[in-house]
């Protein structure tokens, strides 16, 4: 602390208090008032205030992970200590792009496992961090090199590198979904929230406890424009087959051209809540009466049936050929939106 010019912990909290955003007349009432506090969390008598944590980090110049571990001093700056002299906090709360590909790559735990799948004394990961200082510079970082996915049947994140691949469970999905969305781009977000991979993996699974069903995330899309235009492109998707698919074939991967297979939930969610999506809902709707139509020439329906609730069709002789179609299974009361569904060409 002297080192630092910090004469007492009264000093500290001071500085401590400047890190915060607290204004210097403040800054006093706030020594008065956790300075019986802090002195326990220094003994050891009461636990360190989440809060406290970056501004010491930043004051000691040092991770308090390896300023807490009394024989610290003595680790060697060595790959395997990385995490001890600055911990992924840090580089999430600073998301310097230069950072992420100069050091962060080489965190490693102490077991030479990846960094991605620690958890810190608070029991929280780097992407809860990411999450907490909207660190988009890391989301992309994570994309660009990891090529972080959300598996939906899971409800995990999964993360490849080189050879190898790694997942997390990750509660905070929806909050990570937002960050991601405030980025405003529909393509990055689309591949990490990735909903053909759910609709051509196991489409007909597609319960509440799906995050492509869930009023959060739909509200995320809707209130996008940006993603809410991506939903009506038709473009290729190259689906890996693996351990998926309906049938195991000699390919590695299918291609199939569909707009995103999500509409349909966020048309049933735009007509359940038309006070704040009619507007949503009136766009689905004039895009479905011709995209229906168009589907319906292209295809001979003694071939296909509707497979699933999210809307899809499924050629009978060939399952690897896959439309979606535009329905509505929710009771309006709208005379505007009930002329447009009744122009909706419908599917037995």
């Amino acid at each position: 602390m002297t080192l630092k010019g910090i004469k007492k912990y009264s000093h500290l909290l001071v500085d401590i208090a400047h890190e915060l955003g607290i204004k210097r007349q403040e800054a006093y009432n706030f020594v008065d008032k956790e300075k019986s506090n802090f002195s326990k969390m220094l003994k050891g008598e009461r636990p360190l205030k989440y809060n406290f944590i970056i501004p010491l980090e930043k004051i000691f110049g040092i991770s308090l992970a390896r300023l807490l571990y009394e024989d610290a001093y003595k680790l060697p700056v060595e790959k395997k200590n990385v995490p001890f002299n600055k911990g992924f906090r840090y580089y999430a709360y600073l998301d310097n792009p230069k950072l992420y590909k100069d050091e962060f790559d080489v965190l490693l735990a102490n077991d030479g496992k990846s960094i991605l799948t620690q958890s810190d004394e608070f029991g929280k990961t780097f992407l809860d961090y990411v999450v907490e200082y909207h660190s988009v510079n890391g989301v992309r970082y994570l994309h660009d090199e990891y090529g972080i996915k959300l598996r939906w049947s899971h409800n995990h994140f999964e993360f490849k590198k080189d050879k190898g691949i790694i997942s997390i469970r990750f509660e905070n999905s929806i909050e990570f979904a937002r960050l991601v969305a405030s980025m405003n781009d529909a393509e990055l977000f689309n591949d990490i929230y990735d909903s053909y991979h759910m609709f051509f993996s196991n489409g007909h699974y597609a319960t509440e406890a799906c995050i492509f069903c869930q009023g959060d995330y739909l509200e995320i899309m809707l209130d996008n424009d940006d993603l809410f235009n991506s939903i009506f492109e038709t473009k290729p998707y190259e689906f890996k087959l693996g351990s998926y698919g309906r049938r195991m074939k000699q390919v590695d991967s299918i291609t199939y051209h569909s707009i995103n297979p999500i509409i349909n939930n966020c048309l049933r969610y735009a007509l359940k809540h038309l006070d704040k999506y009619k507007h949503r809902a009136i766009d689905i709707l004039k895009f479905g009466i011709n995209y229906n139509r168009r589907i319906a020439s292209q295809i001979d329906f003694n071939d296909y049936f509707v497979c699933n609730e999210l809307g899809g069709l499924i050629n009978s002789r060939n399952e690897d050929d896959y439309n979606i179609f535009i329905f509505v299974d929710v009771e309006i009361n709208d005379d505007e939106i009930s002329c447009l569904i009744n122009q909706l060409l419908k599917f037995k």
